[in-house]
């Protein structure tokens, strides 16, 4: 890869910081688009503060970028009240908006659009949902990726390619999925939740980065890909596996009601303990993305072996 900029808008949560380290790596100029005036998480990236509501001077950033990468939007580890639900939507479906109206405003505008999603689109369906279904689930979140995912559909542009990227639960060591989990595993108290029959899709945080490094890399990528890896598990699998890579013999399983009563002590909605969320992907596989944890025993062993 080139010298290149690559904007990331509200790149200052865990993942954007994974892409930005990486990117920075590579010896890409990164620009983070933060509403947050005093943000310096990393010395080599530049923060450009916007408020991801209005064009202003950010927009200048945008001017001859190879990539934009959107990630914005307020974190779905909440109780989803009406309240929380609106705050939810129009923190993915305004910023997209935006920055559509800034792209198209620019005589040099990025190459590349990648506007973030998630493959809970497809929460509540039954078999098993790459890049190609359209069987989108009816719930919250489902709604929420739709709303998204429209947002960034609806906006015309000539010379940029857009593509969408729906994000699984990104395992890493020190945020997300596996560092809440893990500590509970160890203590034994890692089994199932509910009937275990639940669907978890997931993708091991190096390949996260790779695949977002692919598809910028691509000449002409496809308009959506599955950033999840193609081994979807139950929860009770899920569980399993990451007991047997811990070394830990036994999980207290977690039945229904007692999952609801931890969900509102925790101040989460419970849909996402116990939602089956059935993706998967093929598209990535098919245009030539090379997983290096395709199986989960092994990205655990991995991330439980760096902990």
């Amino acid at each position: 890869m080139c010298m290149k900029k690559v904007i990331l808008a509200g790149g200052s949560g865990y993942l954007g910081q994974l892409l930005a380290k990486m990117l920075l790596a590579l010896g890409i100029e990164v620009v983070v688009l933060s509403r947050s005036k005093s943000e310096e998480s990393l010395k080599e990236v530049n923060y450009v503060y916007w408020d991801g509501e209005t064009l202003g001077n950010w927009v200048d950033e945008l001017e001859g970028a190879d990539s934009l990468i959107n990630l914005c939007g307020k974190s779905i580890q909440c109780r989803f009240t009406e309240k929380n639900k609106k705050a939810l939507t129009e923190s993915r479906v305004v910023p997209t908006k935006l920055l559509g109206k800034a792209v198209q405003s620019l005589k040099n505008p990025p190459r590349l659009w990648i506007n973030f999603s998630g493959i809970s689109i497809f929460g509540g369906k039954k078999g098993l949902h790459a890049e190609d279904s359209i069987d989108y689930g009816i719930d919250f979140l489902s709604v929420l990726a739709q709303e998204w995912e429209e947002a960034m559909d609806s906006i015309s542009l000539q010379q940029t390619k857009k593509v969408i990227l729906r994000i699984s639960p990104v395992l890493g060591v020190h945020s997300g999925m596996f560092a809440e989990l893990h500590p509970l595993v160890k203590m034994g108290m890692g089994g199932q939740v509910g009937n275990g029959k639940q669907m978890v899709s997931w993708i091991h945080e190096h390949d996260f980065m790779q695949m977002v490094k692919w598809i910028v890399e691509l000449e002409n990528p496809a308009p959506l890909y599955h950033a999840c890896s193609p081994e979807t598990v139950s929860n009770a699998t899920f569980m399993e596996v990451f007991r047997k890579e811990a070394k830990v013999s036994f999980g207290i399983p977690l039945p229904v009601p007692i999952a609801y009563i931890g969900s509102f002590l925790k101040g989460v909605d419970v849909s996402l303990l116990l939602q089956t969320v059935p993706a998967t992907t093929k598209k990535t596989i098919e245009d030539g993305f090379k997983f290096k944890y395709s199986y989960l025993h092994s990205a655990l062993a991995q991330l439980i072996k760096s902990t």
